[in-house]
Order: structure tokens, then C-alpha cells, then sequence
């Protein structure tokens, strides 16, 4: 994976800081959906652009209705991903009613008695932690999951479930490094609070192309150690 390039190939495209300034506009407007699902199609084409190899990663802002089409095909694909995600989350409801009141009265530690004594369930914890270990395992395929469906642009693709999960088991520690890697732009597109609400959106924006950018690397090296085999 060429992890060098993803730090640096954005300011090195045509037009850069014009199609960084209309991505920070599409985040900005995001609450009225549409420009959100403009966004999130762009970033299927820049994910697509480095599967292909192709010399130019940032795309430019055309083809709306194809961003557009692509933008409401991700949602819906995340959304499916996460229905597990919210049972789960709905059924630890009492654990995390009861960890609300006990955090209020500071008696926190008086779930470890009643626990012990049969005075609170198990399940509704093993509810909740199953949550936070779906979303962790959701997170480390998602790379998969994104280049899978935009390698065609076909939403049967993304739910390749068991290529998928073969995919993300041959390639766990790239997956555990572009994982980290990405908390750690995230992390860095944070600093532009720094430089007040419009350096956010800047920055906001620039990151997610460099994460997606890093999905679009770590399927295309799936990809090519199929081939080699």
C-alpha cells in the first residue's frame, strides 16, 4: 500500500483547493441530504479511481446524478450494516438506563453486587458490549465493503458477506493499520477547529478522501494477492 501518497496525492491534483472548498460546501449543506449523498458518491469515485489506478484520484465535481446515485447506494448499504448494530444496542437498553441512574446517584460500583447477586441480568450487558464489538468489527471491514462495491458500483457487491469476510481474515493486520490510520486523520482533520468552523469543513473533507483513498489501497492489495496466488 502506497500510505505516502495518501498524505499528500490531494494537493498535488488539478484545481485542488477548488474541489476541497465545494467538498467543505457539501459537508456544510449535508443536513438537507442531498449534498450528502453528492459527497459520499464522491467518495465511492475517489475509492473506484484508486482500485484502477487511475493518475488522477480527486474527481472533479460532475456527473452529479451518478455521484448522486452512487452517495444513496453507500447509505443504504451502511444503514444495512448497521441494523445488527441497533438490536443489539436496543436490547441493552436497561444496562444503559440502569449505568445512567447509578452515574446520577454516584453508585456505580453497585453494579458489580447486584450482578453477583442475580439482582441485574448478564444479557443486558452482553447486549451492550456485542454492540461496541460489532461496530469495531463493522469499522475493520469496511475498507472491504467500500471497495467491493465500488470496484462496480453494484450494491449486490457489498453484501458479498462471506468474500468479504475472507478478504478482511487475509488481510487482518493491513486492515488493523488502515483502522488505526484512519482515527489518526480524523484525529489530525481536528486541529482545523483551530482555524474556526470553515477550517473544520476543510479539513473534515480532506480527511475522508484520504481515508477512502486508504480503502480504495488496502482492496486493491486484496486484490492483487488473489491474483498472485
Amino acid at each position: 500500500m502506497n500510505i505516502e501518497r495518501g498524505f499528500r496525492f490531494v494537493f498535488q491534483e488539478k484545481n485542488w483547493f477548488g474541489k476541497i472548498v465545494i467538498g467543505g460546501l457539501m459537508i456544510l449543506f449535508s443536513f438537507l441530504i442531498l449534498p450528502l449523498l453528492i459527497y459520499l458518491g464522491y467518495l465511492v469515485e475517489v475509492t473506484k479511481r484508486t482500485i484502477k489506478d487511475e493518475a488522477e484520484l480527486l474527481p472533479d465535481w460532475d456527473n452529479i446524478g451518478r455521484k448522486l446515485a452512487n452517495g444513496f447506494k453507500l447509505l443504504v448499504i451502511i444503514l444495512v450494516y448497521l441494523i445488527p448494530f441497533l438490536m443489539l444496542l436496543f436490547l441493552s437498553i436497561p444496562f444503559v438506563e440502569f449505568e445512567i441512574d447509578s452515574f446520577k446517584n454516584r453508585e456505580i460500583i453497585a453494579l458489580v453486587p447486584m450482578l453477583i447477586e442475580g439482582e441485574f441480568s448478564w444479557i443486558p450487558i452482553l447486549f451492550f458490549l456485542s454492540s461496541i464489538l460489532y461496530v469495531l468489527l463493522f469499522t475493520l471491514i469496511l475498507p472491504f465493503v467500500i471497495g467491493k462495491f465500488a470496484e462496480n458500483e453494484s450494491i449486490n457487491d457489498a453484501f458479498a458477506i462471506s468474500d468479504i469476510f475472507s478478504m478482511f481474515m487475509e488481510n487482518f493486520g493491513d486492515a488493523v493499520i488502515i483502522f488505526l490510520l484512519s482515527v489518526f486523520i480524523q484525529l489530525l482533520a481536528s486541529l482545523g477547529f483551530v482555524l474556526c468552523f470553515v477550517g473544520v469543513l476543510l479539513t473534515g473533507f480532506w480527511a475522508n478522501v484520504v481515508v477512502y483513498y486508504f480503502y480504495g489501497e488496502l482492496y486493491k492489495k486484496s486484490l492483487r494477492a488473489r491474483t498472485e496466488k
